[in-house]
């Protein structure tokens, strides 16, 4: 039976953060297994590890219900959890992904960072009437910036808000989220607004990603890299390294520290909670 670790990643708290199972040495794995898997721990993703003949590993992510590109949660998880297994020391390495190849930075304090692709503009047009429909708010609790679906591995539409009172009341309209997601090319929302809960943040922001079976996820990787593109892009914060917060409302905070200097670069730290072994479908 595969031997699932789980972790909790963007955080130093074991009651908080975003959840993901990683799984070691998972190249006998088939699809509907890691699915299985996933689909058993209920979280927004975990990952599974294999040997890679391109980088020095190979992460492929599955939410409960299908295989995702990438995903920034799990791969703060999974190096982690290589960190403190022994396999790897503090240093840099390369991941094979879906997506694509992409380097990670592991710091002596135990900070992950991950370099993102070039950020790509989608040409797909929305309104702020649809989108606060389809978020259940009124058209004036959006700010007057672009909506723009924006891909740093996985594309998000983003959405500026213009409160926190508004992003936290937000009752998302998960069927016609999913639609619109399977007619632009979208793989979630991220609302966001400048205004915090933590004095440490400069954005806090939620995600919702129903076509990947993921209602809300509580702290988004590669949502958060979108965003610090889609600001630097319009030029509407003058840093250009900042921390996003996420999963508050769902009791499940954190932090991502986002980098765009340069290149896109995601961060943060994670911590272990258990391990045990996971049945596999015909040996339940």
């Amino acid at each position: 039976m595969p031997i699932v670790h789980l972790i909790k990643a963007f955080t130093k708290n074991p009651h908080e953060g975003n959840p993901a199972g990683v799984v070691f040495d998972a190249d006998d794995l088939t699809d509907n297994q890691m699915i299985q898997i996933s689909a058993d721990l209920g979280f927004s993703e975990s990952a599974f590890i294999s040997k890679s003949e391109k980088a020095d590993f190979k992460i492929r992510y599955f939410s409960p219900t299908q295989e995702v590109n990438l995903c920034g949660h799990a791969t703060i998880a999974t190096f982690h959890l290589l960190k403190q297994e022994g396999k790897i020391q503090a240093g840099q390495f390369t991941i094979e992904t879906k997506a694509g190849l992409l380097a990670v930075e592991c710091a002596e304090d135990g900070l992950i960072t991950m370099t993102q692709f070039d950020p790509q503009f989608l040409p797909y047009e929305s309104t702020k009437t649809q989108i606060a429909k389809l978020l259940n708010l009124k058209e004036n609790d959006l700010l007057n910036f672009p909506l723009k679906i924006v891909s740093t591995g996985t594309p998000k539409l983003i959405i500026p808000v213009k409160s926190l009172e508004v992003l936290l009341s937000i009752k998302p309209d998960l069927e016609g989220i999913k639609q619109f997601c399977i007619e632009s090319g979208a793989r979630g929302f991220y609302p966001f607004t400048s205004e915090t809960i933590s004095a440490d943040a400069d954005f806090h922001a939620r995600q919702f990603n129903p076509l990947a079976g993921i209602n809300e996820d509580p702290i988004t990787g590669v949502a958060a890299g979108a965003l610090g593109a889609y600001l630097k892009h319009f030029k509407l914060s003058p840093k250009t390294n900042f921390v996003v917060e996420q999963g508050f409302s769902m009791n499940k905070p954190g932090l991502i520290f986002v980098d765009v200097t340069d290149k896109i670069k995601v961060g943060g730290y994670a911590v272990s909670l258990h391990k045990g072994c996971c049945a596999l479908p015909g040996q339940r």
